[in-house]
């Protein structure tokens, strides 16, 4: 049960609203079929794949690899732990990857059905997130969320990455918010949960795996209908 009416939330967009997982296995398959690669096991790639994304994600959050870089070489680093040294191949699959996964339109559990009821209920909410922005307004319209928000922070725009609280400052002072009727929501505990903690308002741990938290976010919940119970 959250212990507070709050008026202004900032959400998270992949993983938290938009089932990024969902989305990109589903689109890293087509893409094996389409570039004639659909002998490869495509569960064992996909989770390669997200293994090697994450650390490159993770340079590039700390400034350590361009955005370039990343969107070829997560695929390039893949294709090789399948036996295929080819760039040109990698760059393509990453250029159609991304043009692609806007397309996608899975959410996560009760995603809309949340979003649509704090709407109703006249909370101003606003979208925080570190991807690129040529993707992440598209996953917003085609996924029909767009509607729900008053405001739509992308990194690569502001120039700034999760978890600073400038990126935390500059979405509430866009929805007008009051940081003690604030709530930051997200799946991830250091750019999400710790940014938020940083910034100094409460926040929403959309832990859907359930893994141990020892930092003692405000709530910590699998389910995003608990937003619906203050």
């Amino acid at each position: 049960m959250l212990n507070k009416e709050y008026k202004y939330i900032l959400f998270d967009l992949d993983r938290t609203l938009w089932d990024l997982d969902l989305n990109a296995k589903n689109n890293v398959f087509r893409l094996l079929d389409v570039y004639g690669l659909s002998k490869i096991d495509k569960n064992h790639f996909f989770e390669m794949f997200d293994h090697i994304n994450h650390l490159l994600w993770a340079r590039y959050e700390k400034g350590d690899l361009s955005k370039e870089a990343l969107r070829s070489e997560r695929f390039y680093q893949t294709l090789l732990e399948f036996g295929v040294d080819n760039p040109v191949l990698a760059a393509e699959f990453g250029e159609e990857y991304l043009k692609s996964m806007p397309l996608q339109k899975a959410l996560t559990p009760y995603a809309f059905e949340v979003l649509s009821g704090l709407h109703e209920r006249g909370v101003r909410m606003a979208i925080i997130s570190n991807g690129f922005k040529e993707v992440q307004y598209k996953k917003l319209e085609n996924s029909g969320i767009a509607k729900f928000f008053d405001a739509v922070m992308i990194s690569e725009e502001q120039g700034v990455h999760k978890p600073s609280p400038i990126l935390f400052k500059r979405a509430l002072n866009a929805i007008g918010g009051d940081k003690k009727l604030s709530l930051m929501v997200g799946d991830d505990f250091v750019n999400d949960i710790e940014g938020a903690m940083i910034f100094g308002i409460d926040q929403f741990f959309y832990n859907y795996k359930s893994v141990p938290c020892d930092g003692g976010p405000t709530y910590d919940s699998n389910d995003l209908r608990d937003l619906l119970t203050f």
